[in-house]
């Protein structure tokens, strides 16, 4: 019987032996669909009287059967022997059957048949189930008896064709029947199947299954061989989701990393470059001159060296530089103002140096306060505090910072400048001084400062040595300038 796939529509023929009463199973082999198969009802058969021995047909001979439309009605019995009689209905009921056949050259071997088929070279034999009657239940599935030999030429070629009739529902075909007697005249054919259209389109021919093997699906293999060719390899088949999550995990973790090192690369401090500290150690020079040009210029260049270095980067040595410039133009401005207040100079003018001095004081604390947070523990941050701490004259908050620079050789400079401001301080000021002078000796301020303690101490001799080499280091020092023609008078030390 022929039978559709529910899912893809995909037809296929089925023996109808291999139908129970509960159906059968099927799995498509297009979709992999599994659908189950009923058997369709089919027409109770009519008494039938016994066969009488069939007569091998004869060569080029075409016999045909057909079967009426409705349910088939016991024929007459024919007058006289010799009268073609008409086939019995359980004969010839739902079958077509057609032999046309041509004399063939006998083959040099002759093929053995194969087993199960009854007609072979050029005959063709037409099975067509007619329309079931739905009224009657349908029998238990018959055995099919073998059908009559052939002659050996003709078993060669012969073709069996299994079709339904057009229009009738698939069912399970009948037994087939041996052939009735043939008459010693061909009968006539009836109206209906006198001659097959030539014409008419031949129905779709398979080849019977042997005795004992199962009918298989129409194109079945076909089928496979698609089946193999879409055979989904290792690489089609999608990867497991732990596998997909594992690889998502492992894409996140690298990410991460890779972002915290490019953020540590960023926000991290690291060590000056050394443009930063070459540019450093010239403004440490330029301030050595102890002139307002030169604190300018050295200024400028401690700023650049920080700005080198970037905001990240571990360089408290360039905040300490700059304060100190800073402190040390204070002084140099604080100078300047007393040396206008001993001439009597305009007091605007000298408001005006000691409001600068102010302001670069402020300046070096503005630059102090952050880099010390951020490196409590810098000794030149520590040093550059208490020397601001010592211009402001706050001893008390200087001592503090100097407590860990007592070994600094750089702290003496800033305790003998304290020492030098107090009253009658001159003389515990001058072994700071020279002390200082060891560890900066072409210091143009250094020597400027043990010039002023000479002075105090009325020694005008040490004192004009320190100005001159005060003057040797730095041509255009003011201060020593003005206190070299000081010196000049007789009875200058005196004045003081």
């Amino acid at each position: 019987m022929e039978v559709r796939c529910e899912k893809c529509q995909a037809r296929y023929r089925v023996d109808d032996s291999r139908i129970g009463p509960q159906g059968l199973t099927m799995r498509c082999g297009k979709c992999q669909n599994t659908f189950r198969v009923m058997r369709a009802p089919a027409p109770a058969p009519a008494a039938a009287p016994a066969p009488e021995p069939a007569a091998p047909p004869a060569s080029n001979a075409t016999m045909m059967f057909a079967a009426p439309a409705a349910a088939p009605k016991p024929a007459p019995k024919p007058a006289a022997p010799p009268a073609a009689a008409a086939p019995a209905p359980d004969e010839s009921a739902g079958r077509t059957m057609m032999f046309p056949s041509a004399p063939a050259p006998p083959p040099a071997a002759p093929a053995k048949p194969p087993p199960g088929s009854a007609q072979g070279g050029s005959g063709t034999i037409v099975f067509s189930q007619p329309r079931p009657s739905p009224a009657k239940p349908a029998p238990a599935p018959p055995t099919r008896p073998a059908l009559p030999k052939a002659p050996a030429g003709d078993a060669q070629r012969s073709t069996m064709i299994f079709g339904a009739s057009p229009g009738a529902p698939a069912a399970a075909p009948p037994p087939p029947q041996p052939p009735p007697a043939a008459p010693a005249k061909e009968p006539e054919p009836p109206a209906a199947a006198a001659a097959p259209p030539a014409a008419e389109a031949p129905a779709p021919i398979i080849e019977p299954p042997g005795e004992g093997e199962e009918e298989e699906p129409e194109a079945a293999g076909e089928e496979e061989a698609e089946q193999e060719e879409r055979k989904p390899g290792p690489f089609d088949k999608a990867p497991p989701r732990g596998l997909l999550i594992g690889v998502a995990a492992g894409l996140a973790l690298l990410l991460v990393i890779g972002g915290l090192l490019i953020a540590y690369r960023k926000l991290a401090r690291h060590p000056p470059p050394p443009a930063a500290v070459e540019m450093l150690a010239a403004a440490q020079a330029e301030a050595a001159l102890d002139t307002p040009a030169s604190l300018a210029s050295a200024e400028a260049k401690a700023r650049d060296s920080r700005e080198a270095a970037g905001p990240r980067s571990r360089f408290p040595e360039g905040a300490a530089a700059l304060a100190r410039i800073d402190v040390q133009w204070a002084d140099a401005l604080d100078d300047e103002a007393g040396r206008l207040q001993d001439k009597g100079g305009d007091d605007a003018r000298v408001q005006q140096l000691q409001a600068d001095s102010r302001a670069k004081l402020k300046a070096a604390f503005e630059v102090l306060s952050p880099a010390a947070r951020v490196n409590p523990d810098s000794p030149d941050l520590q040093l550059g505090l208490a020397d601001y701490y010592r211009a402001q004259r706050s001893p008390t908050l200087m001592n503090r910072y100097l407590k860990a620079l007592k070994d600094d050789p750089r702290a003496a400079l800033v305790q003998g400048m304290a020492l030098a401001q107090e009253d009658d301080g001159a003389e515990r000021a001058l072994p700071k001084l020279k002390a200082a002078l060891g560890a900066e000796p072409n210091s143009a301020r250094v020597h400027f400062r043990l010039a002023l303690a000479y002075l105090a101490l009325r020694d005008e001799a040490a004192a004009r040595a320190e100005v001159k080499e005060t003057l040797r280091i730095s041509p255009r020092h003011e201060g020593a300038q003005a206190l070299q023609e000081r010196l000049g008078n007789p009875g200058a030390g005196e004045k003081k």
